[in-house]
């Protein structure tokens, strides 16, 4: 019988607990989107991953690490891409996935293509010779601290979710080539093996799916000893001759097979509760992709908890719908950060639908997810409006779940306090008399009021930490260096900030360099989760 003919069994979790595979394919669904790659590249690349480990009699605790490495392998995609869209100013998640997996960096005929068809398409001359020329000059550095952030993110969003040691290495590490010429330049046997698989099996999956059986052993061949370890590609190459592997990779979904291969191991499963904290890993992938929205659905689960504690919801009730609010922008993935920075009255009718299907693109995502099955709802229906003219279903009245219109009301709320491309932040009580005027055909009243009793009852303090506070901040972290974290977390430069602060570009370098030291860091996203975390932004 081949192998994707054999029967497929999986063991269901034990009561009170969750299987952490279901969570990561999950995130990795997400993270496909968000590089523009089809859904089940992770769980394919995983699929291959644990085939060629297996062939190569890789121990057990290699072939732990390297499952739950494939599927976290690009957690830490929205890690750049802000930056990335300032480049290209285009559809930045396209650009990124063309650059990476299709173009030779080392040919300059490639390259050149590559800019053609994508750096500022569609922007006046100048400004296209203008990001053309920053390009060619700062391209290649700027893709490898782009590199860098995105493995230091993968890393911590790998620690956060409980992955072993082994896991968090391998992820630091997953673009490092084996002959060297990877963003950090560490090459061969220094690469950790399960980053050197990961890395290749990667590849293999995008070229499959492109061109085909041939077009992965072409490649493999052709990077041997070059970018791909010589060991894992014979590896590969030996299982390419059996249909069996083909026959799996081809399926419609591999899921049940991949979980099927899951090792033994103490990582299996989480106990239910630990899922709040599974729910603000997927807060945070999704805020990082735009510099507007850091700390953005971690407020509005605060928000939302708040309300329907106010509206006596049951327990549980309150703590699905804190969830759902978490997890409630996860779709947003899909969507460039190039249309995510435009002003509202600057979007075209494409980016409008693009906009419009982040709802549905995160149902797909987590319904994957047996445990999180009372919330997918919740969160397919946050930007349904009471007269029907919201989206994705275009849902009206009572087909809205209330978590959904409590979710709607409080990601309303902390939209107008925050500051949006080309639209100021406004005072509470200025979005409250804003909101006022869209209750009842958009927002829920219900829900509405209990924001503002909310508010007005336990003070506004309760739903926004104090701006002006002078607490002991963490890591030993001074004023100056909290109000630098804050301007690096809106994605300014260092130019940029030095003229802000009115100090010197060396100055705020030495900052950094302070900052990154003391908050355990190396890259300015890494800074970014810091700040998140530890509730700097306010």
């Amino acid at each position: 019988m081949s192998d994707s003919q054999a029967r497929v069994e999986v063991e269901s979790p034990p009561p009170g607990y969750v299987r952490i595979a279901d969570l990561l394919s999950a995130l990795s669904l997400a993270a496909d989107l968000g590089v523009g790659l089809p859904a089940e590249h992770a769980v394919r690349s995983c699929y291959l991953g644990m085939r060629i480990a297996d062939r190569l009699k890789a121990p057990l605790d290699q072939q732990v690490g390297l499952y739950y490495a494939e599927l976290l392998m690009d957690a830490g995609c929205t890690a750049w891409t802000s930056h990335f869209a300032r480049y290209v100013m285009s559809d930045e998640i396209v650009a990124r996935r063309d650059y990476y997996f299709f173009t030779d960096d080392h040919s300059p005929i490639e390259v050149m293509g590559w800019l053609k068809e994508y750096v500022a398409t569609g922007q006046p001359t100048h400004v296209r010779a203008q990001q053309l020329l920053n390009f060619a000059l700062h391209g290649k550095e700027s893709t490898r601290e782009g590199f860098r952030n995105t493995c230091e993110v993968a890393g911590r969003f790998a620690a956060r979710l409980g992955m072993p040691e082994v896991v968090q290495t391998a992820l630091v590490s997953v673009f490092e080539q084996w002959d060297g010429s990877g963003p950090g330049g560490i090459r061969g046997e220094a690469v950790p093996l399960i980053s050197r698989i990961v890395y290749i099996t990667s590849f293999l999956e995008a070229f499959h799916h492109v061109g085909g059986r041939t077009a992965a052993v072409r490649l493999a061949e052709e990077r041997r000893g070059k970018a791909f370890d010589p060991t894992v590609v014979d590896a590969f190459l030996s299982l390419a001759s059996e249909e069996a592997l083909w026959e799996t990779l081809e399926q419609e979904s591999v899921w049940m097979r991949v979980l099927s291969m899951e090792p033994p191991s103490p990582y299996r499963y989480i106990k239910e509760e630990k899922l709040d904290d599974v729910a603000l890993s997927f807060a945070d992938f999704a805020d990082l992709k735009s510099f507007y929205t850091s700390g953005h659905s971690r407020r509005v689960g605060d928000v939302a908890e708040r309300m329907a504690k106010h509206m006596r919801l049951a327990e549980g009730e309150v703590s699905a719908i804190r969830r759902a609010a978490l997890m409630h922008d996860v779709g947003l993935v899909a969507v460039p950060s190039f249309i995510l920075h435009k002003p509202q009255n600057q979007l075209t009718q494409v980016d409008w639908e693009r906009l419009r299907l982040h709802p549905y693109h995160a149902e797909r995502i987590l319904a994957r997810v047996p445990v999180l099955a009372p919330i997918v709802p919740l969160i397919a229906a946050h930007h349904e409006r009471l007269d029907g003219q919201g989206y994705y279903r275009g849902l009206s009245g009572s087909q809205i779940p209330l978590g959904a219109r409590i979710i709607a009301v409080a990601d309303r709320f902390d939209e107008l306090t925050h500051e949006r491309p080309d639209e100021p932040a406004v005072e509470q009580e200025a979005a409250l008399q804003q909101m006022s005027d869209e209750v009842g055909h958009a927002l829920c009243p219900d829900a509405f009021r209990a924001l503002a009793e909310e508010l007005r009852t336990s003070g506004a303090t309760s739903l926004s930490r104090r701006k002006n506070r002078t607490p002991a901040w963490p890591a030993g972290l001074t004023d100056r260096e909290v109000e630098i974290v804050r301007l690096l977390v809106k994605g300014l430069s260092r130019h940029e900030m030095a003229k802000q602060l009115i100090v010197s570009e060396h100055t705020v370098r030495h900052h950094l360099e302070h900052i990154y030291d003391k908050v355990g860091v190396s890259t300015r996203v890494g800074a970014t989760l810091f700040a998140v975390e530890h509730d700097l932004l306010h």
